[in-house]
């Protein structure tokens, strides 16, 4: 079975949550290609998971989406 990393955007009371859900032996991986810039989806299924509210606007799609994710980028700007 592949690993697989979640990312979930939540509601919780009056807050919107980020949430990443990483296998332990995947979380230095994951950190160090943050880091450099990219994390490419090799080794691990990723996918994002959201709630699709209607304050969000989607009212005509109910419960929530799941999107694969081939790859996370971070840019830093200075």
């Amino acid at each position: 079975m592949q690993k697989q990393i979640s990312i979930y955007v939540r509601k919780s009371g009056d807050r919107n949550l980020l949430m990443l859900h990483v296998p332990e032996d995947m979380k230095e991986l994951l950190i160090s290609g943050i880091q450099n810039g990219s994390f490419e989806a090799d080794s691990a299924s990723i996918n994002l998971q959201l709630a699709a509210l209607d304050e969000w606007g989607n009212p005509s799609v109910p419960g929530h989406l799941s999107i694969e994710i081939n790859e996370i980028t971070a840019n830093y700007e200075g």
